[in-house]
């Protein structure tokens, strides 16, 4: 039996994003896979080399081969910003919702990563990333080094995962910045060791950023700092549960504001009170670890 081919367009940039874009191809594949093969076209396209749901993948710019698609209307887009407000959403049902089978459930909302290298990865108790973006999502590198160095003293291996790069969509460039008395593996890791070395640590913590999305496909115990963007709309749902192996540290804003440069608060007079305090996170890590105070 001939399959007709069809073509996704997945038009987000960032890593997290094309991640919570799996669960709901994965779903689409089931649904159809009888009858159809999906090709995709992304900005990520070393995500989906091994990812059994998609037949061919071509990075976006081809825009040629997507308007062939396109014109024999065999085309879906996800992550249609024209559709839905982005941040009112939890992302994989506003990358769902459009393509007609509505809310994921927990279940299906699984991450997954298809990692094509050996693992080589060395394991750590503690893997920090530090990354550095918006003022909204970017906890101080001074509370990143002085918990490193509270946690070094007590015996711990930890090292440091992260990559800088630029974002075109976001017209921003994204830091991880090392830490004295760290292992250093920013910028040193492919995306598979990087999985590899969060999946084998023992607490893996960051913000909110893509690796925090990569680590949802893994089981490890992580921590990851409230900002701006509400966490349930970034939930993870390991083990049908967004709380598994997950806690969440929260600052002092009651606020859902999604702002990345500016407080809209004036009661804060600027400050981003949903970034916590150096003392909230370090009471979660040493809890997580079964360190005493």
């Amino acid at each position: 039996m001939r399959l007709d081919r069809y073509g996704i367009a997945l038009t987000c940039e960032g890593m997290g994003d094309c991640l919570y874009a799996i669960p709901v191809i994965r779903k689409l594949h089931a649904a159809t896979r009888a009858t159809r093969v999906y090709d995709i076209f992304t900005k990520q396209p070393g995500l989906f080399e091994s990812c059994p749901y998609v037949d061919k993948v071509y990075p976006f710019a081809d825009s040629p081969l997507i308007q062939s698609y396109y014109r024999d209307n065999k085309l879906i887009q996800l992550f249609d910003l024209k559709k839905f407000e982005h941040w009112a959403l939890d992302t994989t049902d506003f990358i769902s919702l459009p393509t007609g089978m509505g809310q994921l459930s927990f279940r299906e909302k699984q991450l997954e990563y298809f990692p094509t290298e050996p693992d080589a990865a060395q394991a750590f108790d503690v893997v920090l990333n530090t990354s550095r973006t918006w003022p909204s999502r970017s906890w101080p590198i001074e509370h990143w080094q002085r918990l490193a160095d509270e946690l070094v003293a007590r015996g711990l291996t930890v090292a440091v995962v992260g990559k800088d790069v630029s974002s075109s969509s976001d017209a921003l460039s994204k830091q991880s910045l090392p830490l004295q008395g760290c292992r250093n593996l920013v910028n040193a890791l492919s995306l598979d060791q990087t999985y590899y070395t969060i999946a084998k640590c023992r607490l893996f913590v960051s913000n909110q950023n893509g690796l925090s999305v990569l680590a949802g496909a893994t089981d490890v115990e992580m921590i990851v700092l409230d900002m701006s963007i509400e966490w349930s709309k970034r939930a993870l749902y390991r083990q049908e549960n967004p709380l598994h192996k997950f806690e969440i540290v929260k600052g002092d804003c009651q606020i859902y504001c999604c702002s990345s440069d500016a407080c809209p608060e004036p009661s804060h007079q600027g400050q981003f009170k949903c970034v916590p305090s150096y003392d909230r996170v370090r009471e979660s890590v040493f809890r997580k670890l079964g360190l005493a105070g």
